[in-house]
């Protein structure tokens, strides 16, 4: 018999001495009775064995609260031991209930992840429930989510990732992953868990509901109405699977079909509301659905998310900022989207994070036979340590995405990888220029706005791009430096970031350059007044902000035959420009100055910076030879 709440051990692993392990080639699962309560009652639940084809169950997806933690992600995801030996033992001691307490790490906002318990024994801001007579410690966004779901007359049937999979055994995470497409297709519902409701929840479902209309933009809000920020909490994947799904956020639920049609407005209503003169679009109104088009594409796409041509590599640039504790979640979360075909790794949590990055991007690179996912690389400091060919998905941000698909750098050629140790890819490529000089000093000083610091580096990238005031010079791939320089600091794009640059958009960057230097003309205590005014434009605002974002993302830089690019952040002098074969863009290199293990040649192994646009060679320019098999690919080692 269960001991009594007061005298229950709040550990997590004792929690699952009595339940039997499911097999794992049935449908059986654990699902969650959350027992009738008032909401300020203590919140009472069970663990019971159901079978995917007979229950009827909902499935709960919720956001987490970020995890203290600081640092690297280590060991703390490589050893489940102590889970382990607490399942074994027969009875908790006061020495294994101190170590074996739970934090509640957090599911991924949807549970097609798992959480990995705390095991290092360090307290959190846990809240108790109780599940099967023992008192677990669960993060507060889950213990709130299960007062607001809970019936006060009559039981309700959840299946909750956090409690119904066993976190500390690695084959039943394997397991229940492995079947999470199928957890939630055949729930009766999936309820996305937002949080509790704000002033500024409350005004974003009555804008999604409004937008269901079927209603202009430009009839929805006004020039200068500050919009709700409710779409940025909008991340759940496993919605693309669900028969039906609500939105709920405190006591007030929103069908999901309300989001869909609301994005599917805002698709159509881009384009004929951004044609037409009114002040919402020229105001703030239309930077934000600017802003927010990725999230409303996100929406979109959680609707195609199953369809026949969706990759591992598609999904994980839809959702690599997806909310997850666990960094394997990032990869394992996404294959239930997929179908089986492009399901290209299994969950495996005896794998490190580094180990699953790796042979997930490997994989993607084998499977595609392009180089597109080199892209993804950030130079942001990330979680995981991973070589510097794999991309880190902790780091919240994916490379490129912007670019992506626009140019074709390496013309039609397909990659050749083979990856030769554990950390070492190797690949074929052209070394095409040496980089000679790079812009990454920092300009203006702390009183100075942002823009006046954008306006001096600029300043400082045509004078080393000997932009001329008067005459014009020669670039070396041909036309005017003044273009190819407008080229390069938009990195080929239209202001708005929608699509590559045209004719037209050469005049709007000269119409904003101009009022740029008149900008910088005025006295300092003019400048605000009238940035004020200017900004009322949304062509300058654009290219403002396109500008400011610099040197944050990439860094302007010039080689040694005077094409102009924009890297990645923290390249140097004496890297390397090189176009990889399959690849979409160029790659900026670094040379690793010792013999290589592998080839027992000397200069051919690099550490990979990140992608670049360098005027002049994005459409296959420098591969032209070798498609006329008049030149020949080198061999290179990436580390």
């Amino acid at each position: 018999m269960a001991s009594s709440p007061d005298e229950a051990s709040r550990s997590y692993g004792f929690l699952y001495r009595d339940q039997p392990q499911l097999p794992a080639d049935s449908q059986e699962v654990r699902l969650l009775l959350l027992e009738p309560g008032g909401f300020d009652q203590d919140i009472v639940c069970s663990l019971v064995k159901g079978d995917l084809d007979g229950s009827d169950y909902e499935a709960l997806s919720y956001t987490w609260e970020e995890s203290d933690n600081s640092g690297p992600l280590g060991a703390e995801w490589e050893s489940e031991t102590a889970w382990e030996d607490v399942e074994d033992s027969d009875e908790p001691n006061a020495e294994e209930v101190v170590s074996a307490s739970v934090c509640q790490a957090g599911s991924t906002q949807g549970g097609l992840s798992t959480s990995e318990p705390n095991t290092s024994g360090k307290q959190s801001n846990e809240k108790n429930i109780i599940v099967n007579g023992f008192r677990i410690g669960v993060k507060p966004n889950l213990e709130v989510a299960l007062r607001h779901l809970r019936y006060e007359i009559r039981t309700r049937t959840l299946w909750i990732d956090y409690l119904c999979i066993n976190q500390g055994n690695i084959a039943d995470r394997n397991a229940q992953v492995r079947r999470m497409d199928s957890i939630y297709k055949k729930a009766s519902q999936v309820v996305i868990w937002l949080g509790l409701p704000t002033e500024d929840s409350d005004r974003g479902l009555d804008e999604i509901h409004a937008l269901t209309a079927n209603i202009h933009l430009s009839e929805l809000y006004s020039a200068e109405q500050s919009q709700s920020q409710l779409l940025d909490r909008i991340k759940p994947v496993e919605v693309a699977l669900a028969k039906q799904a609500i939105i709920q956020i405190g006591s007030r639920t929103a069908p999901w079909d309300w989001f869909v049609k609301a994005a599917r407005v805002v698709q159509e209503h881009m384009v004929c509301c951004s044609n037409i003169t009114h002040p919402f679009m020229d105001g703030r109104g239309g930077d934000y659905f600017l802003n927010y088009r990725g999230c409303w594409a996100n929406i979109l796409a959680l609707q195609i998310g199953t369809r026949e041509n969706s990759t591992l590599h598609m999904a994980l640039r839809l959702f690599y900022n997806r909310l997850g504790t666990d960094p394997r979640d990032k990869v394992y979360a996404l294959l239930g989207l997929l179908k089986p075909n492009e399901r290209l790794v299994m969950p495996d949590y005896a794998l490190s994070p580094s180990e699953v990055y790796e042979e997930t991007a490997s994989r993607i690179m084998d499977h595609s036979n392009d180089l597109s996912i080199l892209m993804d690389i950030d130079e942001l400091a990330g979680n995981v340590d991973v070589p510097s060919w794999c991309p880190d998905w902790t780091t919240n941000s994916v490379g490129g995405i912007e670019i992506y698909d626009l140019y074709k750098a390496a013309g039609s050629t397909t990659s050749s990888v083979q990856r030769c140790s554990v950390r070492t890819l190797k690949l074929q490529g052209l070394i095409f220029n040496t980089v000679t000089r790079v812009d990454s000093e920092p300009y203006g000083d702390n009183n100075d706005s942002e823009l006046w610091e954008a306006y001096l580096r600029l300043r400082s990238w045509e004078d080393m791009a000997k932009i001329p005031s008067d005459g014009e010079l020669p670039y070396p791939a041909g036309g005017s430096r003044s273009v190819a320089f407008c080229q390069t600091v938009l990195m080929g794009l239209n202001a708005g970031r929608t699509r590559q640059l045209q004719e037209s958009d050469l005049d709007k960057y000269k119409t904003w350059r101009a009022w740029l230097e008149r900008y910088a003309e005025k006295e300092l205590r003019h400048r605000k007044a009238f940035l004020e005014v200017g900004s009322r434009n949304a062509n300058i605002r654009r290219h403002n902000e396109v500008l400011k974002q610099y040197p944050a993302t990439r860094w302007f830089f010039l080689t040694e035959d005077g094409y102009m690019g924009m890297g990645p952040v923290q390249m140097e002098e004496e890297d390397v420009v090189c176009v990889l074969a399959g690849a979409k863009t160029p790659f900026v290199l670094r040379a690793i100055d010792e013999r290589c293990e592998i080839c027992q040649m000397d200069q051919c192994c690099y550490f990979l910076r990140g992608f670049a646009y360098v005027h002049g060679i994005m459409n296959g320019e420098t591969v032209a030879g070798i498609e006329r098999q008049e030149e020949t690919w080198i061999e290179l080692c990436l580390r």
